[in-house]
């Protein structure tokens, strides 16, 4: 298949400015909830001031009563969580180019994460020498922001399969941007030499850590989206 074929066929892939630190204590309270059990939810609502104002300028009149919110899990999971301007749009990172180039990849599914997971490799030099946790902690972060919300992470597939075919892939916080972003640029991975498109890891590497970059700079987690 064509690069061509492959950019008019694939789902494109967003990087969204997320709180991440929020998702991570919003997604078992919906998990708890969708199987019954509310108490996690009202608690993290009464805890979280910003998150039941967010819900209550959606609509939402009664936040802390699960069983009021009529959205699914994936769109509850954005809505609260996808970071806003001052006049309440998303908070965009990077420029058009870099958010083109990197969401809809030529390989694949479109994904470029899934790509650059595929074929980076330790770089044994480092990795021999005490930089193993580094290059882990590499594959460990970009798992999580690639699958972390899918049902090989989680073991259901609710936050893949939102209002208009929305999926919310993983997410992480501003640390662990913040991580990521400086064990990127660290010398502990290499990419592997049967990669099928010659310079994919390191074009993705670019486009990524330029976006990383965006999001540390405003100080936001992340979130891999996408639309079926």
């Amino acid at each position: 298949m064509d690069e061509l074929t492959v950019a008019s066929t694939t789902a494109f892939h967003t990087l969204d400015a997320f709180n991440g630190g929020l998702a991570t204590e919003l997604v078992p309270a919906v998990e708890s909830a969708m199987e019954g059990d509310h108490e996690p939810w009202s608690n993290l609502v009464g805890q979280r001031s910003d998150l039941n104002e967010r819900l209550k300028t959606q609509g939402i009149d009664d936040p802390s009563a699960y069983s009021t919110i009529q959205w699914d899990p994936a769109t509850l999971l954005f809505t609260t969580c996808v970071e806003l301007t001052s006049d309440g749009r998303p908070l965009q990172l990077g420029e058009t180019l870099t958010r083109e180039r990197f969401g809809r990849f030529p390989h694949g599914d479109g994904s470029a994460l899934d790509y650059f997971l595929e074929y980076i490799r330790p770089n044994r030099s480092i990795t021999d020498n005490d930089g193993q946790d580094v290059y882990d902690a590499i594959v460990g972060s970009l798992e999580q922001l690639a699958h972390g919300c899918e049902e090989q992470h989680r073991g259901h597939s609710r936050f893949e399969d939102g209002f208009g075919g929305m999926q919310i892939h993983g997410f992480l916080s501003a640390q662990a941007v913040k991580e990521l972003r400086k064990n990127l640029a660290s010398r502990a991975w290499t990419a592997s030499y049967d990669e099928p498109l010659d310079g994919g890891v390191a074009d993705v590497a670019k486009h990524f850590t330029t976006l990383l970059k965006a999001a540390e700079r405003r100080r936001v987690g992340v979130a891999l989206r996408t639309h079926r």
